[in-house]
């Protein structure tokens, strides 16, 4: 392992326990929601590292098309499971913050809606790879329809400026609506949850990668 992994390492999981102590320690309770407040950390980062996944998906797409190298494919895959996982992280403790504050777990609301229709298209995707024996094209029409999918992620994110929603509208343009403890700790929870979203990406793509080297193996002496 280079010096360089192991620094990365060293510092995620520093940041890690950084985000733990200023979730359930450092971060105040709610005006209003409490202690129910610390659920707003464990959903406002997976969901926009989901999102940041998926465009991951997209961009690996549209190199696969245009270079047909198979790695942007198997990291194009990566990305759609991990975003699947965090995306699921998202829709869950979106609806622990919906019961303590809206006193139901699910409500139609917009962004809960988009969100979960967000998840069915990626799940539907990564169901579709699996279906299909054929290397290429699986990988062509995977490319194709992870570029297709996008828009519904621009359609999560937008969805609480173009609906009536119940949902909080925690950063707009004229800045972040929280208190500054809560704001610090929100930063400090999207770079640990992005870092350790970057660890998974590289786990599962070596992974990925030494299954394919193996599939082909076997193809040859088949």
């Amino acid at each position: 392992m280079s010096n360089t992994r192991l620094i990365f390492l060293a510092v995620a999981a520093v940041i890690s326990l950084l985000y733990v102590y200023m979730t359930w320690i450092f971060s105040p309770p709610d005006a209003i929601l409490g202690e129910n407040v610390r659920i707003f950390f464990q959903h406002i980062a997976p969901a926009l590292v989901a999102y940041g996944l998926f465009g991951g998906t997209l961009l690996c797409g549209v190199m696969y098309l245009w270079k047909g190298d198979l790695k942007y494919d198997i990291i194009g895959a990566v990305s759609i499971k991990l975003g699947l996982l965090f995306t699921t992280i998202t829709l869950l403790s979106g609806m622990l913050w919906a019961n303590a504050a809206w006193h139901s777990p699910w409500n139609w609301d917009p962004r809960e809606t988009t969100t979960l229709i967000l998840w069915i298209a990626y799940a539907c995707i990564l169901a579709y790879r699996a279906s299909v024996t054929d290397r290429e094209a699986r990988a062509q029409f995977g490319s194709i329809f992870g570029i297709v999918a996008f828009p519904m992620v621009l359609l999560s994110y937008l969805s609480i400026r173009i609906w009536n929603t119940l949902h909080p509208i925690v950063i707009d343009e004229s800045g972040f609506h929280m208190g500054i403890e809560h704001m610090m700790t929100l930063f400090v929870a999207m770079i640990a949850v992005t870092m350790i979203a970057l660890i998974m990406v590289e786990l599962a793509y070596k992974v990925d990668s030494a299954y394919e080297k193996l599939m082909r193996i076997r193809m040859s002496r088949s």
